[in-house]
């Protein structure tokens, strides 16, 4: 068992490591580096080739974490890549965006040269393109917190909430060799107690091995009062100025945690009335993840919906998609408020924003999150008074500013305050995702407290576990709880005497379950009266009608000028391996040649096979979710997708775009779909609907009960059996419908 550190080593950004072990390798993360010191590594070959890799699995969503993903495809990895629901639709919506930025800005820097009259020394071409991402994007399963996941044989993951930004996690990696047992934990980037929209992180009891940032490992937040009161002295000098207050955010997690607080300024009246602009396609796109995953959100978020002053929209809000909005912005005569990516000013949109404001002494450009090595921010920061942008040097006139107590990152108490909870030592502790002399002054602070083991790997290092004996973590005990701590005093001085402080911890429960949800209510009976919600939750009549709205609207544009539709249903348990998988992918793909879309619940195992099928014929592919605590995501198979809160808004999609089921063998909610079916049928609601039982040998049984004892006593009648359709045969069942569907098509049009 063995690991290479391959990224974010004594440097922040492109975190990378190989596990190898089980006679299998994974790879956590695989980031992009973003200093300018190291950006070669972006271009280079993995030092451990791409095609030997047996699965990827992620952290979370930050491009310094899974930014080199399509290009780590594109260059052989053919694995899968595992990450938490929220963090697969991130990785979507931020990897297209790194490749659209890639290649605008080659399409700029070629410009650019070919005006100068030079030429660099490496062809101008992006990392990876669109393509790349969509067949990246194809490998992403997505998982739930506290769920043990096995990927490869022996190694079973399991992540946990890091309070990082939406979805961000912890991962503890369980190795079983054959000689001995080891737990692994991987910290990821760990965030800040109290911080807004999202939970506090997890802490550990246990770990044989330990891989922990140190982005602060060196410092403290700066404590400059509280981050509104900061934001109004700020907001308010600036626009009494006549300037335009820019703002550089990280379009995942700081956009959405500057909308939250600016909205609370807005509708507390605390700030001018100006325009606020968040001008990023893919803030826009993240944003709506965020009210998507609202059952990963904390509950004061959720209160604040609740109580219509939900914070991700507000008054003055105005959130830009194309380049002509975008360049409108700097149009603006009046003073205004305007946020874009990227966060540390090194590529994107912001840089255009910097152009237009930087030589105005009236405007600000106020830095709410870390600034890297090298980084443009960072030189900013640092007072530097001319810096180059697109290939011109610019007086930096306007008024630099920072805003404290906004980092996503703990700081270095709450770093040490998260080893604090561990029972007893690692074996080792090694310290990554930091500057170097962070690294290092963390681990003097780590050794001088609690006496751990700790290393400061450089890239490329290889550490090998050759340790015996039994593992320090008890497979049958809880290992991650959810803690709310006091502040505590974390002096120098402690340190210097090697007192280590104590920290007051409340457990509030081990593995805590997802925050009760109002509209899984319903589901059980014994706890309301079947009125009560509608003078509890007045909001949810209209939540039910916005499910259906956007449910009519993704269908109806998924399936414009299409008559010939299919829904499918069938076992999400049921894996790649397995004949009725490859019967559903062939039947799917059949029909796709044959012009018919393939409507899916979304999900894994007979979902996943149609809609892959339907996308390898080039037919429109579109999965129907439920927002569910434990529901798997939407599969990477969809090209359009939708999802709701309800059960019965999905059931009324089905009903209304499908001409036809196809219902493959499963379990009790595959004879669920079927007896809806014959109800619908019965009661006329599906008029000339035919209905595939799809695998003679699961469904006949079952066919001839019907025929032989529920038709006998009269409760169906024959014609309500005949609209069943038992078949083995994709090229059969794909003939069949298509010639049921047309005839239905042509007696409609006469």
């Amino acid at each position: 068992m063995k690991i290479t550190f391959l990224g974010a080593n004594r440097n922040v950004t492109g975190s990378r490591y190989c596990l190898e072990a089980c006679g299998k390798r994974i790879m956590i993360d695989c980031g992009m580096v973003q200093e300018r010191d190291f950006l070669s590594r972006n271009w280079d070959a993995c030092p451990i080739p791409a095609g030997s890799i047996d699965a990827l699995v992620l952290t979370h969503a930050h491009i310094d974490h899974i930014g080199l993903v399509p290009k780590f495809v594109a260059d052989g990895f053919r694995g899968r890549i595992f990450a938490t629901r929220p963090t697969v639709a991130l990785a979507d919506v931020m990897l297209k965006d790194s490749a659209k930025i890639q290649a605008e800005d080659a399409r700029y820097k070629r410009r650019r040269h070919r005006k100068e009259g030079r030429t660099g020394p490496h062809e101008i071409v992006p990392l990876y393109t669109d393509k790349d991402v969509e067949k990246a994007i194809e490998l992403f399963r997505g998982v739930d917190y506290r769920v043990a996941t096995e990927i490869v044989s022996g190694i079973t993951v399991t992540w946990h909430d890091a309070g990082h930004i939406l979805g961000s996690a912890s991962l503890e990696i369980r190795v079983q060799e054959p000689d001995r047992e080891r737990t692994i934990l991987f910290s990821g980037d760990l965030g800040q107690h109290d911080k807004p929209l999202i939970h506090d992180p997890t802490y550990f009891r246990r770990a044989d091995y330990v891989v922990m940032e140190s982005t602060y490992g060196d410092r403290d937040h700066e404590a400059r009062g509280n981050v509104e009161e900061q934001l109004i002295t700020i907001v308010n000098d600036t626009t009494k100025r006549g300037g335009n207050l820019i703002i550089p955010v990280f379009a995942v997690e700081r956009a959405q945690e500057m909308m939250y607080f600016l909205s609370r300024l807005v509708h507390k009246n605390r700030i001018p009335d100006v325009p606020i602009f968040l001008d990023s396609p893919m803030a826009y796109d993240v944003t709506n993840i965020f009210r998507r995953f609202t059952s990963w959100l904390d509950d004061e978020t959720v209160r604040a919906v609740e109580c219509d002053e939900p914070p991700l929209h507000f008054p003055g809000l105005t959130m830009t998609r194309t380049v002509d909005e975008s360049k409108s912005i700097n149009h603006h005569k009046k003073p205004c408020i305007i946020m874009a990516p990227a966060g540390m000013c090194n590529a994107g949109r912001i840089k255009h924003h910097l152009r237009s404001n930087i030589r105005r002494p009236e405007s600000t450009i106020l830095f709410v999150g870390f600034q890297a090595e090298g980084t443009l921010g960072r030189r900013l920061l640092a007072g530097e008074k001319e810096v180059r942008i697109h290939g011109r040097q610019y007086s930096v006139d306007a008024k630099i500013q920072q805003v404290f107590g906004l980092s996503g990152h703990a700081d270095r108490t709450g770093l040490l305050q998260w080893l604090n909870h561990f029972e007893q030592p690692p074996r080792k502790v090694f310290l990554t995702h930091g500057e170097e002399s962070s690294a290092l002054a963390l681990k003097r602070s780590i050794q001088t407290r609690f006496g751990f083991d700790v290393s400061v790997p450089s890239y490329g290092e290889v550490h090998e576990f050759n340790d015996q004996g039994p593992s320090l973590v008890d497979a049958g005990q809880p290992n991650a709880v959810a803690v709310k701590r006091d502040a505590i005093s974390d002096t120098p001085e402690s340190e210097a005497t090697g007192d280590a402080a104590t920290e007051s911890v409340k457990v509030d429960e081990i593995f805590p379950v997802a925050a009760e949800d109002p509209d899984l209510e319903f589901l059980d009976s014994a706890t309301r009266r079947p009125i009560s919600f509608l003078h509890e939750d007045p909001w949810r009549v209209l939540r039910i009608q916005s499910d259906l709205i956007q449910g009519i609207e993704i269908m109806t544009r998924a399936l414009e000028g299409r008559h010939r539709s299919v829904a499918v249903f069938g076992s999400a348990r049921l894996p790649e391996s397995d004949p009725s998988y490859q019967l559903a992918h062939q039947t799917c793909q059949r029909l796709g040649e044959r012009g018919f879309a393939i409507i899916t619940g979304g999900g894994p195992g007979i979902m996943e096979a149609s809609n892959r099928g339907a996308r390898d014929a080039g037919s429109p592919s579109i999965g129907l979710n439920i927002e569910l605590p434990h529901e798997q995501t939407i599969n990477p198979y969809c090209d359009a997708s939708y999802t709701c809160r309800y059960f019965f808004v999905r059931k009324m999609m089905f009903a209304k775009y499908a001409r036809g089921f196809l219902i493959f063998p499963g379990g009790f909610g595959t004879f669920d779909e079927f007896f809806e079916s014959l109800t619908l049928i019965q009661t006329g609601k599906l008029a000339q609907f035919p209905v595939v039982l799809v695998g003679s040998e699961f469904w006949r049984p079952i066919v001839d009960w019907l025929q032989t004892t529920v038709l006998e006593k009269g409760c169906i009648d024959s014609q309500d059996v005949q609209r069943f359709r038992v078949m083995d045969d994709p090229e059969e069942i794909a003939r069949w419908l298509d010639q049921i569907i047309d005839g239905q098509s042509a007696s409609t049009k006469t």
